[in-house]
């Protein structure tokens, strides 16, 4: 499998994760999901959140078209309803990116100022910031798991080769 094609596919595995997450969320009370936890980011809607605000941050500079952000509430926390239709328009938007992805587009560079998260100037190749994106996202979803085993909530674990499997990747070997 080439870089590009893993990249495709690492993607494509993240949206697919990030639904067990939702469905997960989904099942919880607003108290739950509303709880300070004095995690990376307060509740478990934050961390999420925040993992989609990597996502947009990151992939709105990777694209080769415009995608403006989404226009948040920010009267009041983000509700499940909000975090499901932030991640409905930010998983299109990236699978976009994917579709039109070439192995050329891996070493273009996105800039990041001083102040950004970063202590300097740089210039950061396309295929660095994929990576720091899945990086990311596993960072998010284990601490996300370990808050939810904390108030015993069976975590979404939804391995790699599961995924595989599911989308055709990977065959039993045995006959039927």
């Amino acid at each position: 499998m080439s870089e590009l094609e893993s990249i495709r596919a690492w993607f494509a595995y993240i949206a697919r994760a990030r639904q067990g997450y939702l469905e997960t969320f989904s099942k919880l009370p607003v108290a739950e999901l509303s709880r300070d936890r004095g995690a990376s980011y307060p509740t478990l809607l934050d961390i999420f959140g925040h993992s989609q605000g990597a996502l947009y941050f990151w992939m709105k500079d990777c694209a080769r078209f415009e995608f403006p952000p989404q226009e948040p509430d920010t009267s009041s926390p983000p509700s499940l309803a909000d975090v499901r239709k932030d991640e409905k328009y930010i998983q299109a938007q990236i699978g976009r990116i994917m579709a039109e992805l070439t192995k050329a587009d891996l070493t273009r560079t996105v800039h990041r100022e001083k102040g950004q998260g970063s202590t300097h100037d740089c210039d950061i190749p396309v295929r660095e910031v994929f990576w720091h994106l899945v990086e990311e996202e596993l960072q998010h979803r284990g601490e996300l798991n370990a808050l939810l085993w904390q108030i015993d909530v069976e975590a979404p674990v939804y391995d790699w080769i599961d995924w595989r499997h599911e989308v055709g990747r990977i065959r039993d070997p045995r006959p039927n």
